[in-house]
């Protein structure tokens, strides 16, 4: 009896500190003040050894290969910060970590410091809910980590983190990533999403480092644009995204997706904003009354 108490006391600690937390980044003068997010993404390796193994035992009844054997091979994440009064937020990496620099649990101890420092930071992914989030969880409980607060609410509704294909389906069928950007116009998935995981299986992680990049690079401007029409944060979209691909190419020069694809299409859209009178879009150029704009 007495440890069931026991267990009951910590269960009502916990969703008291929980709710603590929760009121602490949605009120009070700092609340209203800033809204931070973390913006990741990742790429996986199936673990096909310990797969077979469990096949084995298992026989006829194992289920296929799916998320307990995923190991990430590969993660990139942008902190944004919005505060108020600022066209636009201030602006930490994107990083990005892949096997090629080290393990599994690197990988994940890289991202997990990113949000303890943070951990006001909503954590946003793109679908993490349905494969993200229970891998880092697996990590974690494999290899003795101390999940960061972002990760403890096991609910899919925590306030601590967004899966913004949720939020932004709502009762909509779910969207890929480079679906529902191509519908907004914004540039994501240089490599098809089905052949990213051969090239992480072949250890070619040029394209994959890419292919990490972009897609958080893809839902943190999504993630932008979500908030900003929810009222939920306050700030100039052209000087966001400049904001955003710039980062980008400080960080990690070297991205030809940056520099190629999404340099260009942000200063498209800044020469559009800066054009008057109607504004005809013809291919790669935008056009008015004689006068191109590449």
């Amino acid at each position: 009896m007495t440890n069931q108490s026991d267990r009951m006391d910590k269960l009502v600690q916990d969703l008291e500190q929980q709710a603590r937390s929760f009121a602490a980044r949605n009120s009070g003068e700092e609340g209203r003040s800033t809204r931070s997010l973390i913006v990741a993404d990742f790429e996986f390796l199936w673990d096909r050894s310990r797969h077979h193994g469990y096949k084995t035992q298992e026989g006829k009844d194992a289920a296929p290969i799916r998320w307990p054997f995923d190991r990430i091979a590969a993660s990139s994440w942008i902190a944004l910060n919005f505060v108020a009064g600022e066209k636009s937020p201030r602006i930490e990496g994107p990083f990005i970590r892949t096997m090629e620099d080290g393990n599994e649990v690197g990988i994940v101890e890289s991202l997990f410091e990113a949000l303890r420092a943070d951990p006001r930071a909503s954590f946003v992914t793109w679908g993490g809910e349905f494969r993200d989030l229970p891998v880092l969880r697996r990590c974690a409980t494999e290899n003795g980590l101390i999940l960061p607060e972002q990760l403890r609410n096991l609910s899919p509704h925590a306030g601590e983190r967004v899966d913004l294909c949720r939020a932004v389906a709502g009762l909509a069928d779910n969207a890929h990533l480079g679906e529902y950007a191509a519908a907004l116009s914004i540039p994501a998935k240089p490599i098809a999403a089905s052949s990213i995981g051969k090239l992480v299986e072949r250890g070619e992680w040029t394209p994959v480092r890419e292919q990490c990049l972009a897609d958080t690079l893809a839902t943190a401007l999504l993630a932008v644009r979500h908030w900003v029409a929810l009222g939920q944060i306050t700030c100039d979209q052209m000087a966001t995204d400049l904001a955003i691909v710039d980062a980008a190419h400080a960080a990690q020069p070297n991205s030809e997706f940056v520099t190629r694809t999404l340099k260009p299409w942000v200063r498209a859209r800044h020469a559009r904003s800066r054009l008057k009178g109607s504004v005809y879009h013809a291919a790669d150029s935008v056009i008015r009354e004689g006068e191109t704009v590449t």
